[in-house]
């Protein structure tokens, strides 16, 4: 058995990219994040304690949005991953960034980091 949380579609406007241009302007990031606890006990109580606080995990993320300096999505995804070990305690950890129309024939792009 295993329990898991996730944050889909999460709205992270920041500056990244390659060229300067590109990092000129901000941009609406989609992050999704799945994340499998450690232990495989049964949630029969209310005890926050027991998971991990979504609003939490989305507060990491946003800060990490503010300050960092990374020009690729796979930089940015790493400290995201290493925050997100450092605050909390679980198993896995599944991250996928999106970027919206930077090639004119694709809908997104993106990088997936699994931990």
């Amino acid at each position: 058995m295993t329990n898991n949380i996730f944050l889909h579609g999460i709205k992270l406007n920041t500056k990244i990219g390659v060229s300067e241009s590109e990092r000129s302007i901000s941009q609406e990031l989609l992050i999704d994040v799945d994340i499998q606890l450690k232990g495989n006990q049964i949630f029969k109580s209310n005890d926050i304690s027991k998971t991990i606080d979504y609003a939490l995990v989305e507060s990491q993320i946003k800060k990490i949005g503010k300050t960092h300096k990374h020009h690729l999505l796979e930089g940015l995804g790493e400290e995201i991953i290493d925050c997100l070990k450092k605050k909390f305690q679980f198993k896995k950890i599944k991250l996928k960034i999106s970027k919206q129309k930077i090639l004119p024939d694709t809908n997104f792009v993106g990088v997936i980091l699994e931990r």
